[in-house]
C-alpha cells in the first residue's frame, strides 16, 4: 500500500511539475520543443436533459513533452528509491 501511494504521489507530482516547465519555457526560443502539447477531448452533447437538471459529461487530457520527460524520470526515481523509502 506504502509503494501505492509513493508512486501515485511521484507520478502525479512529475504532471505538476511538468506543468510548470511547460507553461514557464513557452516563450523561450530554445526551449519551446518542451511546451508542444497535444489534446485529447470527449466533448458530446446533452446526455440528459430535463427542465430543472441538464447533465453533460466530457473529459479532455493535454499532455506535453515536458510531463512526458517528468513522469519517466519520476518513474526512474521511484524504481531506485522505493525499497528505501517504503522498506
Amino acid at each position: 500500500m506504502k509503494k501505492t501511494l509513493y508512486m501515485g504521489f511521484l507520478v502525479i507530482s512529475g504532471i505538476v511539475i511538468g506543468g510548470l516547465i511547460s507553461s514557464g519555457v513557452n516563450g523561450a526560443a530554445a526551449l519551446n520543443w518542451l511546451s508542444y502539447s497535444k489534446r485529447f477531448s470527449f466533448e458530446p452533447g446533452t446526455f440528459l436533459n430535463l427542465d430543472v437538471l441538464q447533465l453533460t459529461f466530457g473529459i479532455t487530457f493535454t499532455v506535453s513533452v515536458a510531463q512526458i520527460i517528468m513522469i519517466a524520470l519520476c518513474l526512474f526515481v521511484y524504481v531506485k528509491t522505493a525499497p528505501k523509502v517504503c522498506g
